[in-house]
């Protein structure tokens, strides 16, 4: 697992048990983003374009946040992964859902809300805003919603909006995700759910690629399978088959 030194701004390989504790980001992608390949070089050869990047202030603004929380280490999905590997992008996948429950804190960056000096959430207009977010329409969100034991939502300019446990009545009527699944300490655990509620969660969300929407369930639904970039709606049908493998659970047919 690759991670950031939230002081250097260097990316440090660790596994298994040697796996320091660290704060995790969720974010929708924009198109500045900043890869693997591109961070990995940022301190041996500074690029100008590069500090210019939004995804770049964007992990800037992760690890600053991590460090006054007392954190040393920071993941940011963009350039945590080598994308170019399929081995470690599969690894990478099929953890995920694993990195997010395990982590310190998730922070989560809503680009498009600005926190207002009159908002308060019980406001009808502070829901109204926080309702338009990209965030809760996004596929790889959900998970990245449900995983973590601390989320802590920020607006644009990283200003602290709130924690999932204290929006959590407002974030159950945006998704439809039962408050029970989102309150700390969970009331229910989200394996309590049948396997086609849990679908139904990510039913109203979209990802880029197709494959993706099958992909992002894998830690929700507790398998793992290999990814064929490529094979479209074929995804779902080896999440079902993989689901029947694992659970006696036909709900999955309603899908």
């Amino acid at each position: 697992m690759w991670l950031i030194n939230t002081s250097t701004l260097l990316l440090e390989l660790y596994y298994g048990d040697e796996i320091p504790a660290y704060a995790i980001l969720s974010h929708t992608w924009g198109v500045d983003e900043v890869s693997f390949q591109e961070f990995s070089k940022t301190r041996e050869d500074a690029d100008d374009t590069l500090a210019s990047k939004a995804g770049y202030h964007k992990i800037v603004a992760t690890c600053d946040q991590a460090r006054r929380d007392g954190h040393r280490y920071a993941w940011v999905d963009t350039c945590c992964i080598d994308k170019t590997s399929s081995a470690e992008l599969t690894e990478a996948i099929n953890s995920m859902f694993g990195w997010y429950k395990q982590s310190q804190v998730c922070y989560a960056h809503l680009s498009d809300f600005t926190l207002d000096a009159a908002h308060s959430p019980s406001d009808e207009r502070f829901s109204a805003d926080l309702s338009q977010c990209r965030w809760f329409t996004r596929g790889w969100c959900l998970q990245e919603l449900l995983a973590p034991r601390q989320l802590r939502f920020f607006d644009r300019y990283w200003q602290e909006i709130g924690e999932k446990n204290t929006l959590r009545g407002l974030i159950s009527k945006i998704t439809g995700i039962p408050e029970a699944v989102l309150v700390v300490p969970p009331k229910r655990e989200i394996q309590d759910y049948p396997i086609a509620a849990r679908i139904s969660w990510i039913a109203k969300r979209r990802t880029t690629r197709i494959e993706d929407m099958s992909y992002g369930l894998l830690g929700i639904l507790n398998v793992n399978m290999p990814m064929l970039y490529g094979e479209g709606q074929g995804a779902f049908l080896r999440l079902q088959e993989e689901i029947m493998r694992k659970y006696n659970d036909l709900s999955v047919f309603a899908w």
